[in-house]
């Protein structure tokens, strides 16, 4: 069997990955003379600066066992104690978000009003649509302040998105499948980790967050080793057509341009280049892939000296509800959350900017982002000098929206699947946007590859 990979990010390289352990003929394509997609780490004056994911949370015993069978098990490091502590901005202060009765009690991040409404939620009739906002869903069994205060800023940190658009089922379906199958989100939570037990998950809010002592970079080049030379760089796709009981494969590389044919082929680019090299596959169906919303994100690394810096730096970072109305979306405490982030007596911050919320911001040039962020962050931690590093990488076409609708996008895909034999996709595109889900598209998808042998 020769199968062809085209993308190079987390998912197309784990997908080559498994295939090749399986010993199959697997070639890796990639337009970028790197690998790892938006996965990039730089190290610059003592600092060490992931300009894409950060982290991310061991969730499955497929991640767990893929980092090891990789050599990364002395490379993973967990986040500190401390960065479980989180931070929501309310009325310009910073408010650690209650991780406990007590602390819900006591917080002042929602209103009494807010907390007896909490009470109804597991006595509320479940909703009885096929799709529905994440706002809308929020808004009906939790309540606005919970929706302004708490699932906003979380979009925003996670999607970069906005609740109003983002569909409930697509966007967050653990969610939505806790009411779906419980009839409400506290009675789920209860009752949903017995099924989680048993499929050796771990929910998201208890999962065990980590990273690399050398940056999340180092997960992509791993797997760059075990693939070797069966990964093209510089080689751009330019179209997939089915032939005979294969595909061709159309590439071009600096030599120019030719044709490949191989017996099956993954899909792991976003799903605007899929549009343009399914064309011929698509037809009038590449215009639902072409339109999928990837807002811009600018990602802003500065580095201080710990005396100019008044917060305490004693969590995760912050999140800013769209009620703020600041600019930048949140910043995480870089240096508290992971070792060797940053130099003796200096500390770090990674700030995201843009997004559904501010596109605009993410595109302006270097100086005007990094004035926004410093009064931002001069407004709610406190600084007082000027930062002795900043890194600014901006992401024009950043993480794909699961908006309203977006079902139809991933129903769309195991259509493809079944029409065209030999046709996989595996992405942030198709079951979360982490590089958790990533990793979990990429193994579902080579088992069914494997299966099919």
């Amino acid at each position: 069997m020769t199968v062809a990979v085209i993308g190079a990010g987390i998912s197309g390289l784990t997908t080559a990955y498994y295939l090749k352990q399986q010993g199959v003929d697997v070639q890796v394509f990639e337009k970028n003379n790197y690998i790892g997609g938006s996965v990039i780490t730089e190290k610059k004056d003592g600092f060490l600066i992931d300009l894409g994911p950060n982290s991310t949370l061991e969730t499955s015993q497929v991640l767990r066992q893929l980092i090891d069978q990789i050599g990364l098990q002395s490379q993973k490091v967990y986040a500190s104690d401390v960065s479980n502590k989180r931070y929501v901005v309310r009325d310009g202060l910073l408010h650690a978000l209650p991780l406990s009765p007590p602390a819900f009690i006591k917080t002042k991040l929602f209103s009494w009003k807010a907390k007896l409404q909490l009470l109804k939620e597991p006595f509320l009739p479940k909703v009885e649509v096929d799709d529905i906002s994440l706002a809308d869903y929020v808004r009906y069994r939790l309540g606005d302040e919970f929706l302004d205060y708490a699932i906003n800023p979380f979009v925003a940190g996670v999607y970069a998105g906005d609740p109003e658009q983002l569909s409930a089922p697509a966007a967050f379906p653990k969610l939505y499948n806790l009411e779906q199958n419980y009839g409400s989100f506290i009675k789920g939570a209860i009752k949903g980790k017995r099924e989680r037990k048993k499929r050796q998950e771990v929910a998201k809010d208890r999962a065990k967050m980590f990273s690399f002592l050398d940056g999340m970079q180092v997960f992509p080049q791993a797997l760059a080793r075990q693939l070797g030379e069966v990964i093209h760089l510089n080689c751009e796709v330019r179209e997939v057509i089915p032939h005979g009981k294969g595909f061709k494969v159309v590439l071009e590389q600096d030599s120019g341009e030719q044709e490949c044919f191989f017996e099956r082929v993954v899909i792991s680019v976003p799903t605007y280049v899929q549009a343009k090299i399914l064309n011929s596959i698509l037809k009038e169906r590449a215009a639902l892939l072409a339109d999928v919303l990837h807002p811009p994100i600018a990602v802003v690394f500065m580095g201080f000296k710990r005396d100019d810096v008044a917060h305490a730096l004693d969590g995760f970072g912050f999140l800013l509800p769209a009620k703020e109305k600041k600019q930048i979306l949140g910043s995480i405490f870089s240096s508290t959350i992971f070792p060797q982030r940053a130099p003796q007596g200096k500390v770090a911050f990674t700030t995201f900017v843009g997004g559904m919320r501010n596109p605009d911001n993410a595109l302006k040039d270097d100086e005007e982002i990094k004035e926004l962020v410093l009064k931002d962050l001069n407004d709610l931690v406190g600084l007082h000098g000027q930062p002795v590093l900043t890194r600014i990488r901006r992401w024009p076409r950043a993480i794909p929206q699961y908006t309203l609708g977006y079902k139809k996008i991933q129903a769309l895909f195991d259509e493809l699947e079944q029409e065209f034999s030999g046709l996989f996709f595996a992405g942030n595109f198709r079951r979360g946007i982490s590089v958790g889900d990533s990793v979990l598209s990429a193994f579902e998808t080579s088992e069914k590859m494997l299966k099919e042998k």
